[in-house]
């Protein structure tokens, strides 16, 4: 099965040679950080760091000519239990109507120190 993989400019691109996100079999397969398109983490704020994961989990989705309601699961990491509410406000303000099963965790760190939520999304985009 073929896949193929899926970038944007609206997306900050590390370092690592990581996809952004990658389409195979109809469905996408993305996670993102809360990093700006600079690079930077809001730091210390959940909110908007889960509103930027989402922003680029929307951007890429966008790019392979889907949107959000194709999601149909996200796991979500989460640092601390303190982050839980206000990163389930911000989720759920993205997800009014019909929202995709979740996952979600309490993780002891991420990738980076000042990364407080990770946002790993599946979407069905259709046969190819």
């Amino acid at each position: 099965m073929p896949k193929r993989a899926i970038y944007s400019d609206k997306v900050f691109k590390g370092s690592l040679p990581f996809a952004q996100a990658t389409v195979a079999g109809g469905f996408m397969f993305v996670c993102c950080i809360g990093r700006d398109l600079s690079g930077k983490f809001a730091v210390g704020d959940v909110g908007v760091q889960t509103q930027q994961c989402l922003d680029n989990i929307r951007a890429l989705i966008e790019e392979a000519g889907g949107t959000m309601t194709d999601i149909v699961k996200c796991t979500v990491y989460v640092t601390d239990r303190v982050h839980w509410q206000p990163m389930n406000d911000v989720y759920f303000r993205n997800f009014t109507n019909d929202p995709p099963h979740r996952v979600s965790c309490i993780v002891s760190g991420l990738g980076s120190p000042e990364c407080l939520v990770e946002i790993d999304a599946t979407a069905y985009l259709g046969p190819e």
